[in-house]
């Protein structure tokens, strides 16, 4: 796995903390989501399939990781999302809402400066 992955995987999580998100910090996403040249396409699945069915619960917990999550044990479970399949997938529509819904606004944001030209 590349190290431009697992740098992915590891600013994407920051939007699980709990923690309110701040320009700082969405900057340091989208520097690192544009530095790993993959398409916004590739991305989003990260996004959704990947990082969100590892860290959402923190989103909902009254007492979340707020300094960062651990980068090894976030590459571990995001590399076991990645080579999941199509029920993995399923599961990821079926509970977008809960997911994301603690930080989708922030996602929006980061999309809408990753589609600027």
């Amino acid at each position: 796995m590349s190290a431009s992955r697992e740098a992915i995987w590891l600013a994407l999580s920051d939007l699980w903390l709990d923690v309110e998100p701040d320009v700082t910090s969405r900057l340091h996403i989208i520097r690192v989501l544009r530095a790993s040249g993959l398409p916004l396409a590739e991305l989003e699945r990260i996004f959704y399939e990947e990082v969100a069915p590892v860290v959402w619960l923190n989103g909902w917990s009254v007492a979340g990781v707020w300094t960062g999550f651990d980068a090894q044990w976030l590459a571990e479970a995001c590399r076991r999302n990645q080579a999941r399949g199509r029920w993995h997938r399923l599961r990821c529509r079926l509970l977008r809402w809960p997911m994301t819904a603690k930080c989708i606004e922030e996602w929006r944001l980061i999309v809408a400066e990753l589609t600027k030209t």
